[in-house]
């Protein structure tokens, strides 16, 4: 989480905030262990700095995505109804996944190609 991507930029990040994000995301992934929603799970997230909340809420969504889409080839209308989302959310936060990958797949490579032309 300490990196920043264009929706974070003028955001600082320290190894405190690492740690909580890891330990939020910790108690929201035992939350839908147990069966809650999404809205749920993020209710864990009350006692946390505001600035830093809306940012634990994507990355999660995010990472659970990845795990459940992406990892066990789940469809995304299943894992709307597993997270008791919009299917629209859902595949919204897929495809900013795909887009940030994409962009993360292409920045090493232009900059490459821009040290190599000057």
């Amino acid at each position: 989480m300490s990196q920043t991507n264009s929706s974070r930029v003028n955001i600082v990040y320290t190894q405190e905030d690492d740690t909580v994000f890891e330990q939020a995301v910790l108690k929201m992934r035992q939350e839908l262990a147990k069966g809650k929603t999404f809205a749920q799970a993020c209710e864990v997230l009350h006692d946390i700095e505001e600035k830093l909340r809306p940012l634990i809420k994507d990355d999660f969504l995010k990472i659970v995505i990845a795990e459940q889409h992406f990892g066990q080839g789940r469809g995304i209308d299943d894992v709307a109804l597993f997270l008791d989302l919009p299917y629209e959310i859902v595949e919204a936060s897929r495809s900013r996944i795909m887009r940030e990958f994409d962009e993360a797949l292409a920045n090493p490579f232009d900059n490459e190609i821009n040290t190599s032309t000057h």
